[in-house]
């Protein structure tokens, strides 16, 4: 992985792909490359930013169609040799390529038992230089090549490939990994990504699995699914909105994305609940939310964290059997799905590869699927009978914040919603006028960004960081730690409060200090002995709050408040002190807030 552009039409495609490439930047990479058919193949390729790939490019270049690639390092180190695009062995093809190609090492045997030889580390040269052999073998039939180099691969891919003998033309095949076809008067785009491309094309194609698309400037020439009958394929339009996209006078992503989440939390719960489905209608999305016996929740990362919410919310609101499991390791056990269970899979960009794993599994064992997630047309989106939307807008800081905020304020919504319809009114009754004040709520806290400001100047130079919770504080626990160590690479650990004394109370002392989220008023007699306990050994403690608490204030080293809120939705509003005390000590400490190194935006592999 990353990020895939391609274009083919009437303009200058070097522009069209360096744009689309910067458009991409924010999903993380380590290395880029460009690729133009202008009669013959040309190769542009670099270490580091898009910059550097840049100044490697001619003054003047023309040509008409071409590919190009961000690269996040899956198999070889990050360097110049390793990135996309990568030529063939016999100099026909040239492709890009996201995924995984899990037999890699397999088929390298075999294509050197048959004389090829590889320049880099990477499973995309194998893949590509199969479909070179079979290309070679069927007298350069392309189609033929590709159908046969499916049959033997394993693993995810969505690739574009340059062929000598065809210029002006893509070809285009996903199995796994997203892609997506964009239209415009001018010509054809490709990209992983619908926003590399949303600025030219208005009108898309989103390709299925196994799909071969032949596309030049004059319009798709042919499609064929991967057993090589022709199909066609179905143009939607379709509007990215782009105004949120932009930094809007912040200095960083993170930061406008941030100071953004009390505007969004006030539009989501203006408009309200949506289910949305093709499948069922909402009558019948009423009955099955009716009749379900228990609900599993899929995630990864700051989704999982959500997730553990959504349990509390579900369990405590609906009186419903809850679990939240981590979606890469659902898809690799041998799970029990009971008859009547929900499963719902959260991802933001809804392309995240192991939940898309896991909800294919959950589906086989004929569970009734959910997504909430914030990007339209995504593959969670086709693989689920009914969708949930954030609709938060384009989230383009890696470090998850408003996302995280409205899968919250989402999940609090559906908890709501299915009591109700269950008949647990009196469990779930004034949880709506709670909610419809968390934007003010959160607005108090943003008022307050320099007092965060000064205690993040106060803790930058730790090299360790404990996060204690309890009940609904323990996920708020989990994302603080993740948060801060993602952004400012400080080893931070999440853990309910209870379990501090099986293990690490022994790492406390005077330069290992605590963030004890203590906003849970069922539980904060208990959050308040672990504080004397971390105190007992030279701990220093930060405390979050709610306005008032004098008993944690008296004996913590320091103390964040927030406004007054129920205990059930205090975690999103505590979202927003730890993820401005993280991004403060990022700055602190000269790190790349928005790219943080090695992390993705989104992980389209395992």
């Amino acid at each position: 992985m990353c990020g895939i552009v391609g274009y083919t039409g009437k303009r200058q495609v070097l522009d069209i792909l360096i744009e689309g490439l910067e458009k991409l930047e924010y999903r993380g990479y380590d290395s880029a490359g460009i690729a133009i058919h202008n009669g013959d193949l040309k190769i542009f390729k670099s270490q580091g930013n898009i910059e550097n790939l840049k100044r490697q490019l001619p003054a003047e270049f023309h040509g008409t169609s071409g590919i190009a690639h961000t690269r996040w390092a899956t198999h070889g180190e990050p360097n110049v040799i390793n990135a996309h695009p990568h030529a063939s062995y016999s100099g026909n093809l040239v492709m890009v390529h996201n995924g995984i190609i899990e037999n890699s090492e397999e088929l390298k045997e075999m294509l050197a038992r048959e004389g090829y030889t590889f320049v880099s580390q990477t499973d995309t040269e194998v893949l590509l230089n199969l479909i070179d052999f079979e290309y070679i073998k069927a007298g350069k039939d392309i189609l033929k090549a590709i159908i046969k180099a499916q049959e033997v691969t394993r693993g995810s891919y969505a690739i574009v490939l340059l062929d000598r003998e065809r210029p002006g033309e893509l070809i285009l095949c996903r199995h796994g990994s997203p892609l997506v076809l964009g239209v415009d008067d001018s010509g054809y785009y490709t990209a992983s990504d619908i926003y590399a491309i949303s600025q030219y094309a208005k009108r898309f194609i989103f390709p299925e699995n196994g799909d071969i698309i032949f596309v030049n400037g004059s319009g798709i020439r042919e499609v064929y699914t991967e057993t090589g009958e022709k199909k066609k394929l179905e143009e939607k339009k379709y509007t990215v909105d782009d105004r949120s996209a932009g930094k809007n006078g912040y200095e960083h992503y993170m930061q406008k994305e941030i100071f953004e989440q009390p505007s969004i939390a006030a539009s989501l719960l203006k408009e309200g609940l949506v289910i949305e489905s093709s499948r069922y209608s909402s009558g019948e999305i009423d009955n099955i939310l009716r009749d379900i016996t228990g609900v599993t929740i899929l995630g990864c990362g700051t989704s999982w964290h959500s997730g553990l919410v959504g349990r509390y919310l579900l369990e405590r609101l609906a009186r419903l059997s809850a679990n939240t499991e981590y979606a890469s390791e659902f898809r690799y056990r041998d799970p029990v799905m009971p008859a009547g269970n929900l499963v719902i899979s959260i991802s933001q960009s809804g392309e995240t590869a192991d939940t898309l794993a896991a909800n294919t599994l959950a589906r086989s064992s004929g569970a009734i699927t959910l997504s909430i997630l914030n990007v339209r047309n995504s593959t969670l989106e086709r693989e689920t009978d009914m969708q949930v939307y954030l609709n938060a807008g384009a989230e383009i800081g890696v470090a998850s914040t408003k996302a995280y905020t409205a899968q919250l304020i989402r999940l609090a919504q559906l908890a709501e919603k299915i009591a109700f319809i269950r008949g647990e009114v009196v469990n779930s009754s004034g949880l709506n006028g709670d909610l419809m004040r968390i934007d003010k709520a959160m607005s108090g806290i943003l008022k307050n960004a320099g007092y965060l400001r000064d205690l993040a100047d106060k803790y930058s130079n730790s090299n360790n960081f404990l996060f204690l919770g309890r009940g609904l504080n323990y996920p708020s626990a989990l994302e603080g730690a993740l948060k801060l160590k993602e952004i400012s690479y400080i080893h931070a650990e999440g853990y309910p409060g209870a379990e501090m004394k099986h293990g690490p109370i022994a790492l406390i002392d005077h330069d290992f200090p605590t963030m004890a989220i203590a906003t849970d008023r069922e539980n904060l007699t208990k959050m308040i002995s672990n504080i004397k306990e971390i105190q007992a050994r030279k701990g220093r403690v930060i405390a979050i709050i709610q306005k008032g608490e004098e008993s944690v204030k008296s004996i913590v080293d320091d103390y964040f408040e927030i406004p007054n809120v129920p205990d059930l939705i205090a975690p999103i509003v505590t979202a927003l002190p730890l993820q401005l005390f993280s991004y403060y000590i990022s700055l602190n400490r000269g790190c790349n807030v928005d790219q943080p190194r090695n992390l993705a935006k989104s992980v389209t592999v395992e």
